[in-house]
């Protein structure tokens, strides 16, 4: 879904994805149960964050022309709420869907400026409360807060879950990852390793199943990551090993106190990394990074 009225209804997904607390609510039950990844963010709660206003003109660099049409239609920055994506990338673009929850998104005023502005690239059905785009994407509102935008393979079993019908991976396929994570956090995600992709972690000395974790904004930046292995306490002996080996070079390239902060272990046939930075480092770091731009 990369045509006008996509770019405009998911400028929130864009945008809070490039800053990479909130709960996912009942969006997660809008993924369906062929999923194999999902993830969700805290719009409101990121862009609140020190480290996104302190970054916001580089952060919103990419997102002006989607972040405008959203303003004329009145769901700007200031009514964004959270998003939450599923998708299984194995299929391709038409298996994802990207539930957005914003003040009055569903409403039909607004569902009508926002196809108004793509033009003949979306068409508005039921009464506003289905918009169909002409790459095969659907919009349904679900209701006068959150809309669910879906890929072409997806837009039946959305519907079917819109309608009360079907199963969702929250309480299906992914229910398990999800329970691992901590959807209360600014960013948080869950999936399963493809084969192909598990394959390069070779070096690493296992096989990953699957990974999920979480990011936390509230003072400087805290990430905490699970990834489920055979026999993970094992590895995680292993990696800490690894780890201790490697401090001394990896404090000459971050700061000491996110070295220090580093914690391995396991819990739940899952390998556990946590690392967190505080303000100051981490803004050290932004400043360093905006200046290679």
């Amino acid at each position: 879904m990369n045509r006008t009225f996509a770019t405009t209804t998911l400028a929130v997904a864009v945008l809070s994805m490039t800053a990479c607390k909130g709960g996912a609510g009942d969006s997660v039950k809008l993924i369906p149960d062929s999923a194999t990844a999902i993830g969700g963010v805290d719009v409101k709660g990121v862009m609140a964050s020190k480290l996104y206003t302190d970054n916001k003109e580089m952060l919103e660099k990419g997102g002006k022309e989607g972040m405008e049409l959203a303003k004329k239609c009145k769901v700007g920055p200031d009514t964004w709420k959270t998003v939450v994506i599923g998708a299984d990338p194995s299929k391709g673009e038409g298996a994802v869907v990207a539930v957005i929850t914003a003040d009055g998104i569903g409403k039909k005023e607004t569902v009508d400026c926002l196809a108004k502005e793509a033009g003949d690239k979306a068409t508005v059905e039921e009464d506003g409360k289905v918009i169909k785009m002409d790459d095969d994407g659907v919009a349904y509102v679900i209701n006068d807060n959150t809309v669910a935008i879906a890929g072409k393979d997806w837009a039946a079993a959305v519907k079917d879950l819109r309608d009360g019908k079907g199963k969702n991976a929250a309480d299906g396929s992914l229910k398990d990852l999800i329970g691992r994570t901590d959807t209360g956090k600014h960013v948080w995600f869950a999936g399963k390793v493809p084969a192909e992709m598990a394959g390069q972690a070779a070096p690493l000395g296992f096989t990953p199943k699957d990974v999920s974790g979480w990011l936390d904004l509230s003072s400087g930046l805290s990430v905490q990551v699970a990834v489920g292995a055979d026999d993970a306490g094992k590895v995680a002996g292993d990696l800490q090993k690894q780890f201790d080996a490697m401090k001394g070079m990896a404090a000459g390239m971050v700061p000491q106190g996110v070295v220090d902060s580093v914690k391995i272990g396991d819990s739940s046939g899952a390998v556990t990394v946590e690392a967190s930075i505080s303000e100051a480092d981490l803004k050290g770091l932004t400043e360093k990074a905006a200046g290679m731009l």
